[in-house]
């Protein structure tokens, strides 16, 4: 695309702005341009009236971020302040705003999408219900979220990344002191926007991209090929499931962004990193079959390497916990920070699942268990019981004081151990046994 070396009557504002701009980053050097007297008009046009132009929506839009106007002496000025990660950020918060503005009814379904995807659920709903009609995927699913769950905790300490609803004062209290003040799109704080941990990436995208990704492929391998439909109507409900799973990540994403939780590459890169997480997961079920010394062994090294990593940023001179200090200082209400969604909760709850996972795969219960011959009523059972275990770790989870943090934490710990346990190897177990089956032979 040819570029003009000046500004003319024919070249309105954005593409001005980005021809100035790539010139700036090709040579390295600030840029300074005097607008002529005919340019200083259209300069002061809306955004919009560039985007008729040849030139691409997105290299204009960073353009119109990077350079700014100054009316005092009519200069282009390069924002030297401005770094690119802030510039990514700023077109974050731009978006954002622009959907609380488009949907500033929307709060209430905005926060229940974000609470129904909470990725929680998915240990205590999706996981019981899912092994007791098809256990293998069952273990899949609690396998993929336990090793979603640690890789998103070391990669937002490591990442650093920010939230929009603390970014955005951050900025103004950095850049208040500048000569023209860079204004940044008001946000709005909910009652679920208060999130504690880093940004980078989204647990919830990256839970929930993780999780149903698992579900709908066992439902296309179990349910959909098996079953005796022609091949037009199996091509129908594969493209019906995979377009259900697209709605739920779309939902998952703008929620996030709506509650000023997340920026929308955070979302995005979570969005990506759980799908390659469940393929990981789903294409081997290998490690289903490890016994029980390497199921130790595993879920120590999950939980030791999320505590190195932790204690390598302190003796580094980082601060693991600075997200927490940030979050009490912006959040409009101190009520709305919880401690379950600080850092060292999700390393529990993924630790404790993973030692529990272990054991229960590895029992004397579920070894003798047959749960091929369960009958639907069995299977109904089997699922109700998985369902109120977990009630019960939620309603416990309720009930901990938290107070003392190191007995919450601890408490949490073998409360996760307990939970998957019981779902594995105890409650199919029960099930047999009130049904009158007898014992598997080994």
């Amino acid at each position: 695309m040819r570029m003009a070396t000046t500004p003319t009557k024919d070249i309105d504002a954005c593409q001005w702005r980005a021809a100035t701009w790539l010139r700036a980053v090709d040579s390295r050097q600030p840029v300074v341009k005097v607008v002529p007297p005919e340019q200083e008009k259209v300069l002061r046009r809306p955004f919009y009236t560039g985007l008729s132009r040849p030139v691409p929506f997105v290299i204009c839009l960073l353009a119109n971020k990077h350079l700014r106007f100054s009316p005092s002496n009519n200069e282009m000025a390069d924002e030297e302040s401005f770094t690119w990660s802030e510039t990514v950020y700023e077109l974050g918060v731009d978006l954002i705003s622009a959907l609380q503005s488009t949907f500033p009814n929307g709060e209430t379904f905005f926060i229940d999408v974000s609470l129904v995807f909470d990725p929680k659920y998915v240990f205590t709903i999706y996981f019981p219900i899912l092994f007791a009609l098809q256990w293998v995927v069952g273990i899949q699913v609690l396998g993929t979220i336990i090793v979603v769950e640690w890789l998103n905790q070391i990669l937002k300490w490591l990442m650093h990344g920010e939230r929009p609803y603390w970014w955005v004062h951050e900025m103004e209290e950095t850049h208040k002191a500048d000569l023209h003040p860079h204004k940044i799109a008001e946000i709005h704080q909910y009652s679920s926007t208060c999130e504690t941990g880093p940004g980078m990436p989204s647990g919830h995208s990256m839970a929930m991209s993780a999780a149903w990704y698992v579900i709908i492929h066992a439902i296309v391998e179990h349910v959909v090929d098996p079953s005796n439909m022609s091949a037009k109507l199996k091509m129908e409900s594969k493209q019906l499931l995979w377009g259900i799973y697209v709605i739920i990540q779309a939902l998952v994403i703008f929620s996030r962004l709506y509650i000023a939780a997340h920026f929308p590459h955070q979302c995005f890169l979570g969005l990506f990193l759980g799908i390659c997480m469940a393929k990981l997961a789903f294409g081997s079920t290998e490690w289903i079959n490890f016994g029980r010394v390497r199921w130790i062994l595993v879920s120590s090294v999950i939980m030791a390497s999320a505590l190195g990593t932790y204690s390598f940023l302190l003796l580094t001179g980082g601060d693991p916990s600075w997200s927490i200090s940030e979050a009490l200082k912006w959040c409009d209400k101190v009520e709305n920070i919880h401690i379950d969604t600080m850092p060292f909760y999700s390393l529990m709850r993924y630790s404790g699942a993973a030692f529990g996972l272990g054991l229960g795969l590895t029992s004397r219960f579920f070894v003798a268990t047959d749960r091929t011959n369960f009958s639907r009523f069995q299977i109904f059972a089997n699922v109700v019981l998985g369902l109120a275990l977990g009630y019960a770790t939620d309603l416990a989870h309720v009930a901990i004081p938290k107070t003392n943090e190191t007995f919450f934490y601890t408490f949490e710990f073998f409360l996760n151990i307990a939970f998957p346990y019981a779902v594995i190897a105890l409650a199919p177990y029960v099930v047999m046994i009130c049904g009158g089956r007898k014992e598997k032979s080994a």
